[in-house]
C-alpha cells in the first residue's frame, strides 16, 4: 500500500506543478454555474479563459478543454473544446467543439462542431456542425451541416445540408440539399436539392430537383430540371428533365421527358414514351375488330396527333391453334392525315401474348410480333371504319424457337 500511496502522491504533485488539481464537488469557481464535479484536472492558470487540459472523473463541470477528458457519467464544457471528450452517457460544450467526442447517449454542442462524433442516441448541434457524424438514432444540425452523418433513424438540419447523408428512416434539410442522401424510407428537401436522394420508398424536392431522385415508390418536386426514377410514380408539377418510372405525371411540360408505361400530362406539349400516354388531347376510343387471325378483338386506342397506342384482347382459331386461344395485345403506331379528320394512313407494329389454353402439341404461351399498315375512314366525328393488313411471325418463349409466320388481315369500327 505504501508504493501505491507514494506513486499517487507524486501524480498529484506533478498536475500541481502543471496547473492545478480539482477536488470532489468544485464547480464554484470563476462564474460557474452550480454543476457538480468529480474529477481529477490539469488546468493552466487563473482567468476567464482558463483551460483544462487533461480531465479525468466521474462527471465533470468547467470553462475550456484543450486536451482531453474522460468521464465515467458526464462532461460539461461551458465554452469551448479543442481534442478528446469522452463520457459515458452525455458531451455538453457550450459553444463550440473541435476534434472528437465519444458519449455512450448524446453530444450537444450549444453552436457549432467540427471533428469527429460517435454518440450512442444523438449527435446535436444548436447551429452549424462540420464533423463526421455517427449516432444510434439522431443526427441534428439547427442550422447547416457540412460532412458526413450516418444514424440509424434521421438526419436532419433546419436549413442547408451538404457532405454525404445515411439514415435508416429519413434525411431532412429545411431548405437545401446540396449531398447524397440515402435513407431507408425518405429523403426530403425543403427547398432544392442539387445532389441525390436513394430512398426505399420517397423523396421529396419542396422546390427544384436539380439532381437525380431514386426511390422504388415514388419521387416528387415543384419543379423537376434533373432526373426522376421511381419503382412505382414520379410527380413533378413543372417537368424540364427525365421521368422514368412505371407512372409518370406532371401538369406542365416544358421541356421534359416522360417515360414509363402510364404518362399523364395536363400540357399538351408533352413529351412521353410508353404504353399509355395521355394529355389534353388525347382521344380514347374503342376498336372492335375480327380477321384472319383473331377472329374476334377488342381494343382501347390513346390517340394524340399523330402518335397512337392502343391495348387489347383478341381470341385465335384456325391459323395457329386448332381450339380457341386468347392474346393480349399493344400496339404503337403513326397516323397519317390525308384527308382532314377523315381518312387516315395507320402505320403500327404490334406485340402479342398468346395462351394457348392446352392445345395439344402446342407449347403453352407463344408471342408474336405484327407490323400492319392500314385505311381509317371516319364519317362521323365519333364512328369510323378501318382495314389493316401486314404480317405476324410467332415464336415460342422457351428457346426463342419459331412456331409460324403467316400474313394478317383485320377490319372493325373505330367508336368515339
Amino acid at each position: 500500500m505504501k508504493k501505491y500511496s507514494k506513486n499517487i502522491i507524486m501524480f498529484l504533485s506533478v498536475m500541481a506543478l502543471t496547473g492545478t488539481v480539482s477536488s470532489p464537488m468544485h464547480a464554484q469557481e470563476y462564474g460557474l454555474k452550480k454543476g457538480g464535479n468529480i474529477s481529477l484536472s490539469i488546468k493552466g492558470p487563473k482567468g476567464e479563459n482558463r483551460n483544462t487540459y487533461f480531465n479525468l472523473g466521474l462527471f465533470s463541470n468547467y470553462l475550456n478543454l484543450t486536451g482531453a477528458s474522460v468521464n465515467i457519467i458526464s462532461d460539461v464544457v461551458h465554452q469551448k473544446t479543442s481534442g478528446f471528450q469522452a463520457s459515458g452517457f452525455v458531451n455538453i460544450v457550450g459553444n463550440r467543439s473541435s476534434g472528437m467526442q465519444v458519449a455512450g447517449l448524446a453530444n450537444i454542442s450549444g453552436i457549432k462542431s467540427h471533428g469527429v462524433r460517435v454518440a450512442g442516441l444523438f449527435n446535436i448541434s444548436g447551429r452549424a456542425s462540420y464533423a463526421v457524424q455517427i449516432s444510434g438514432i439522431g443526427n441534428i444540425a439547427g442550422n447547416n451541416q457540412k460532412g458526413f452523418m450516418l444514424t440509424g433513424l434521421i438526419n436532419m438540419s433546419s436549413v442547408d445540408n451538404k457532405g454525404f447523408l445515411i439514415s435508416g428512416l429519413a434525411n431532412i434539410s429545411g431548405n437545401e440539399q446540396r449531398a447524397i442522401a440515402i435513407s431507408g424510407m425518405t429523403n426530403v428537401s425543403g427547398n432544392n436539392m442539387y445532389g441525390a436522394q436513394i430512398s426505399s420508398l420517397m423523396n421529396i424536392a419542396g422546390n427544384e430537383n436539380k439532381g437525380l431522385q431514386l426511390a422504388a415508390l415514388s419521387n416528387v418536386s415543384v419543379i423537376n430540371k434533373g432526373v426522376q426514377i421511381s419503382g412505382i410514380a414520379n410527380y413533378s408539377g413543372d417537368n424540364k428533365g427525365l421521368q422514368l418510372g412505371l407512372a409518370n405525371v406532371s401538369n406542365k411540360c416544358s421541356r421534359g421527358v416522360q417515360i414509363g408505361i402510364l404518362n399523364l400530362n395536363d400540357d399538351s406539349c408533352a413529351r412521353q414514351v410508353g404504353i399509355i400516354n395521355l394529355k389534353p388531347q388525347t382521344r380514347i376510343q374503342m376498336i372492335v375488330s375480327g380477321g384472319n387471325i383473331y377472329k374476334s378483338n377488342v381494343e382501347v386506342r390513346f390517340r394524340n396527333k399523330l402518335i397512337y397506342t392502343q391495348l387489347g384482347a383478341g381470341m385465335i382459331l384456325g391459323e395457329l391453334t386448332d381450339k380457341a386461344s386468347v392474346a393480349g395485345i399493344y400496339r404503337t403506331g403513326l397516323a397519317f392525315p390525308l384527308l382532314k379528320e377523315k381518312l387516315y394512313l395507320n402505320t403500327d407494329i404490334g406485340y402479342s401474348h398468346i395462351e394457348t389454353l392446352g392445345n395439344k402439341n402446342i407449347p403453352d404461351r407463344l408471342y408474336a410480333i405484327q407490323p400492319r399498315i392500314g385505311l381509317e375512314y371516319n364519317p362521323l366525328k365519333k364512328l369510323g371504319i378501318f382495314i389493316a393488313g401486314g404480317y405476324s411471325w410467332t415464336r415460342t418463349y422457351k428457346h426463342n424457337l419459331p412456331y409460324s409466320k403467316n400474313p394478317t388481315v383485320e377490319a372493325g369500327l373505330v367508336l368515339f
